[in-house]
């Protein structure tokens, strides 16, 4: 069988910048959704946030498949100057899902068995990190990575429409769910 090695490198760079503290030079070229990203990490690093009651949001699976081929995945996640690294051998099923929060609208505390990959379609999420209480939101046209694996977090729809993501879901095991429910971790 045929060995596919794939690496994944996401870093979060409106979390990242509103982190930095040093004197590192930076780019003064920067994109529309990154400026909106840096200034929406940057103000909510310092806000308290109210996280709505759970619910108002679906998901509609799009698709279940399993990896024929031996995969072998790294993904290597950059925020607030450290570095989370989840290594995935001979990952399971993956899961595409379609999932819209309406306005108001949020999940429960969780985690994911394995990584997922989440795209933001339209509107913007509000994602709540259970590590430390860390607010960041995405915007239509961005992306984010969140490891699983016990990283628990929620994320909630503050705006006044619709929030659409496409989110790939990794080594999920046979017949599973890929949202794992779990306690507030007291943020």
């Amino acid at each position: 069988m045929r060995v596919l090695r794939f690496t994944a490198i996401a870093t979060l760079t409106g979390a990242a910048i509103a982190a930095c503290t040093d004197s590192a030079p930076t780019s003064s070229v920067t994109s529309p959704l990154a400026r909106a990203a840096n200034r929406s990490a940057a103000a909510l690093g310092a806000a308290a946030v109210t996280i709505p009651p759970v619910g108002g949001f679906t998901s509609q699976v799009l698709s279940r498949n399993r990896f024929l081929d031996d995969i072998d995945i790294t993904f290597r996640l950059k925020l607030e100057r450290a570095t989370k690294v989840v290594h995935l051998t001979d990952p399971s099923d993956v899961i595409t899902a379609l999932v819209t929060i309406q306005p108001g609208g949020a999940f429960p505390w969780h985690t994911h068995p394995g990584p997922a990959i989440v795209s933001v379609v339209s509107g913007e999420v509000t994602f709540v990190d259970g590590e430390g209480c860390q607010v960041r939101q995405y915007p239509a046209g961005t992306a984010f990575v969140d490891l699983g694996r016990g990283h628990v977090h929620t994320a909630f729809n503050a705006t006044a429409i619709a929030t659409v993501l496409y989110v790939t879901y990794l080594d999920v095991p046979s017949g599973q769910s890929p949202l794992v429910t779990a306690p507030n971790p007291g943020c």
